[in-house]
Formats: C-alpha cells, structure tokens, sequence
C-alpha cells in the first residue's frame, strides 16, 4: 500500500483529554451549576469552531447562564479553556514525529481562530506539513466538505489517505468520503496499526 497523506485530528488525539482537575477549574471560575456551564459550553462550541471569536463565545455562554461576568472574568474562562488545549498528549505526538519524512502528514481539527493560530508554528506541529482548522475551512466535521478540503489541497487520492480521530462520527464521515480510517483510542493501538499497515 502506498500512501499519498496521514491525516490527524488534534483535540483528544495530539493534545490531552482534559482531566477531572481541569474541568473543575472551568466550573470553579464559572461559579455557575456545573451542569448547566457545560451545556452552554457545548452549545455555543460548533459556532465557535467556525466563526465566533473568542469575546463573542464568552458573551453568548454569559448570556445563556445569565451570568455577571465581567471581562477580566471572561479573560480567566478562555484562558483556562484554551490553555488546556495547548497541552500535548506526548506519545501521539512523537508516533506523528517517527511518521515524518515517511508520509506527507496533516491535522484536520475543529478549532476556533485563537487556538489555530497559537497551534500555527508550534514545537508540536513542526512535523505535519499542512493543518487545516474550521475555523479556517468555515465547515466542521463530519461534514463531506472538510475531507474533500483536505483531499483538494494536497492532491491525495482518498483510498490512499489514512484519517485518524477520536470520535466515531468523525471516522464516519472520512470513510464516506472514500478515505481509509483508524478510531484512535490510545497511542499504544495506534503505533500497532500503524506499524500493521507499513507507515513505522
């Protein structure tokens, strides 16, 4: 098998899930029930993702919990949120660093404007050759038209590009599409498939 492109999601994948710890920091600096913070949270996130900026994101979960948060409140929300989005999971990120120079390699991430330009030339990206956003591509995934984005830019044939994320839905829509995939789970399994299909 010969292939054209290996493609990674970010969140969950490259960077850490957020552990317990970090989540109650969110819902501390909310001072809000945690419940209802994080379906604010998740509610506002697609749009987010695709064009609200950070100021208007914090506005618009505020509003939701009817909270009294001022700017310097909101400032501590996003710093803690995106902070712990800089955070590397570290055995994913050296397996993408042994692929490189082997295999053309990307990252496909629904990502608001602020995290995409802080990952844009960071230490943990330097071995993919191109990262595209939502924020960017103004489609999130698994719509078809993230992929066929992916697939257009770099000129790779579906059938030879390998998609890995953690959601299942994500896995879904690549596949749709015509491309190969991998539902990540941990690094451990992805190394073995990576190593089964040649790519280590």
């Amino acid at each position: 098998m010969t292939w054209d492109l290996v493609v990674f999601d970010y969140a969950e994948v490259l960077s850490r899930t957020q552990p317990p710890p970090a989540r109650r920091a969110l819902e501390e600096a909310a001072g809000v029930d945690p419940d209802r913070f994080w379906a604010a949270f998740d509610r506002h996130r697609p749009a987010y993702n695709i064009s609200t900026d950070a100021a208007g994101y914090w506005e618009l979960v505020a509003a939701d919990l009817e909270a009294d948060w001022d700017h310097a409140h909101r400032q501590r929300l996003w710093s803690l949120d995106i902070g712990y989005c800089l955070n590397p999971h570290e055995p994913t990120v050296r397996l993408a660093r042994r692929l490189h120079g082997r295999v053309p390699l990307a990252v496909l991430s629904d990502a608001p404007a602020d995290l995409a330009r802080a990952l844009d030339g960071s230490p943990g990206m330097a071995a993919f050759d191109t990262l595209f956003f939502s924020c960017d591509l103004k489609v999130t995934k698994p719509d078809r038209a993230a992929y066929e984005a992916v697939l257009r830019v770099t000129g790779a044939r579906p059938e030879h590009t390998l998609f890995i994320d953690d959601k299942e839905r994500n896995t879904e829509g690549a596949a749709r599409v015509g491309l190969r995939t991998h539902h990540y789970t941990s690094a451990e399994r992805l190394e073995k498939f990576l190593a089964d299909e040649g790519l280590l």
